[in-house]
């Protein structure tokens, strides 16, 4: 058979949309949720993939999976191929206009989701996909059209546009405050301090740019917690004091769960839209662009 002939089996396709999930989302869990089947068949199925390439696709890292040079080199390939793909069926779609968004998860959950209903109820020609991932999404892949991420904005390749101001404010649950008499930002070097690793805002910063003893806050014992998400779940259960972005933490103020209970100051990042240049004027992004400054009052 020669190389023009070559035929990719049905076993072949389903371990390579296997591994381009993977490579994608940073896990195997990642990728078999995706596909609604176990860890162990995704494992399997890659197993299989390297085995007929004759070479390991990921190393095992501390926080999970990451990718071999080789597996490097055939994610380039398998991103742009599967994007090909979905941009493929997406003209052969319905009229019905089809928005796939990945947003950063403390956004997602906690600010993005609670109001989606009014952009639907404004736009009902539009089928939004929300995918919430902590990974800048691969936009030139074709697999997500827009991106809603925490950071400065500085993105190779894409366009990237500033919908959201954060600052960073200390929070705890009301019951918390009380038990510890946390009247003033200084007594927050008395509390216990929830962390969140490996990326969070820092007590450090933030006491220092608060106009506090820095090193009253960095020798502060406390828990430490993976995502913003669990370190306000944490905080409203009363383990202690969590730094938050304001405002994406609205919802829990107005319910009461949590209280401000410090200055915010500025974050180093902020949130942005970011699309490939040539389709920033859709008119799906440009929709949603419009409504995401109108909520953030931008």
């Amino acid at each position: 058979m020669t190389q023009d002939e070559a035929t990719l089996s049905a076993r072949d396709l389903l371990a390579l949309q296997a591994f381009e999930l993977a490579a994608r989302r940073g896990s195997f869990k990642a990728a078999a949720a995706a596909l609604h089947i176990t860890a162990s068949a995704v494992s399997h199925r890659i197993a299989g993939l390297e085995r007929t390439l004759g070479a390991k696709l990921f190393e095992r890292g501390p926080r999970g999976v990451v990718l071999s040079p080789a597996g490097t080199a055939l994610a380039a390939t398998t991103g742009h191929a599967f994007g090909d793909l979905a941009r493929a069926l997406a003209r052969q779609s319905s009229d019905r206009r089809r928005l796939r968004v990945s947003a950063v998860p403390i956004f997602a959950s906690h600010w993005l989701l609670p109001r989606l209903g009014r952009f639907l109820a404004d736009h009902p020609e539009i089928e939004l996909q929300v995918e919430a991932s902590p990974r800048m999404a691969d936009m030139e892949a074709g697999l997500v059209d827009v991106a809603l991420r925490y950071g400065e904005g500085q993105w190779p390749g894409v366009s990237a546009e500033r919908i959201m101001e954060l600052e960073t404010v200390p929070v705890a649950a009301p019951a918390l405050v009380r038990r510890l008499k946390l009247g003033a930002p200084a007594d927050l070097g008395c509390a216990p301090l929830i962390r969140v690793a490996p990326f969070g805002a820092s007590w450090t910063d933030w006491a220092t740019a608060a106009g506090l003893d820095a090193q009253r806050f960095e020798r502060r014992k406390g828990m430490q917690v993976d995502g913003m998400g669990a370190a306000l779940r944490a905080a409203a259960h009363g383990l202690g004091v969590a730094l938050a972005f304001d405002p994406v933490i609205d919802s829990e103020i107005r319910s009461g769960a949590l209280v401000r209970v410090g200055p915010g100051v500025k974050s180093r990042g902020q949130i942005w839209l970011a699309c490939r240049p040539r389709e920033r004027n859709l008119p799906s992004i440009r929709a949603l662009r419009r409504w995401l400054l109108a909520e953030s009052g931008q």
